[in-house]
Parts: structure tokens; sequence; C-alpha cells
């Protein structure tokens, strides 16, 4: 089963994912792609990389990072060791992103961002 954009765009449709994978009755192999509006998120990050704007990439970094960080909040909030690991995940994926604000910013490191998404 795959699910992405706008099946995994609020943390209401992830829990009816959940609910629709755990409905099945067997295992099942789930992959989640990205949620609603952060692939383009991500290539809007690229192309202000691209432009070497460093600081528009990180104002909209850190804006990508709190919006996960509310859906975090809204999943996980009732189970805080739940909720420490899946920041704890988002941390890093956001602190590797940040990685890339350099001067020299190449289509090697849009396609690394890019794949953050996945």
């Amino acid at each position: 089963m795959k699910f992405g954009g706008t099946s995994v765009g609020t943390p209401e449709r992830i829990k009816d994912v959940a609910k629709l994978v755990m409905s099945r009755g067997k295992k099942n192999i789930v992959v989640l792609s990205a949620m609603s509006g952060t692939t383009n998120t991500l290539v809007e990050i690229c192309d202000y990389l691209h432009k070497r704007n460093q600081d528009g990439a990180k104002e909209v970094i850190n804006t990508l990072e709190r919006k996960y960080a509310g859906v975090i909040d809204d999943l996980f909030g009732e189970y805080p060791e739940a909720k420490a690991e899946a920041d704890r995940e988002i941390r890093g994926c956001f602190t590797y992103i940040r990685t890339f604000i350099r001067e020299i910013f190449t289509v090697f490191e849009e396609k690394e961002i890019l794949a953050q998404g996945e």
C-alpha cells in the first residue's frame, strides 16, 4: 500500500490511513510518500539555494519544520515516547536539509533534498 499527498496531508488523514491499514487484518507493506505540499516546499527550498538566497531557504525550512512538529504533536501528543522518537527523526531530517545551506548548490544536492520528502 502506498500513500502520499493529500491522503497523508493532515494528522486526521494519517489516522484514517492507519485505520485502513490496520483493518486489513494481515501484515502489510506500507509506503508513505511526502505529505501534501511537502514536495513543493522542498522544491522552493532548492530554488532559494540555487539563487544563493540562504536566508530565504532557512525561513522556508523553519516553516516546514514547524508544520511537521505540529503534526507530530497532533498524532503523538498522548504518547510521549512515540512523540519523542518522531521529534528526533524529524529533527534529523531537517538538520540534514540544513547542511545544504552553503555557497555551492548543484543538482546533486537538490536530489538529496527532494529525496527527504520520501
